[in-house]
């Protein structure tokens, strides 16, 4: 089962944490979203399976990602 670990509104930082997951092995995907927060603008998540929750987790504090 896939989890969101990350919502951004940016997709530069969606995509520099998709790449610190894959540089250390972390199956990771990216999907974007309409009507974030409550506004217009699109927000992007990013998924990771339930198995790796933890690692990515870790990998967002240090990377200080947050």
């Amino acid at each position: 089962m896939w989890t969101v670990i990350y919502v951004s509104q940016s997709i530069e930082t969606a995509k520099k944490l998709i790449d610190v997951l894959l540089t250390n092995k972390v199956i990771s995907k990216l999907r974007r979203t309409n009507n974030c927060n409550g506004n217009k603008s699109s927000c992007y998540e990013v998924l990771v399976p339930s198995t790796e929750l933890e690692t990515a987790q870790d990998l967002i504090f240090e990377n200080e990602l947050f």
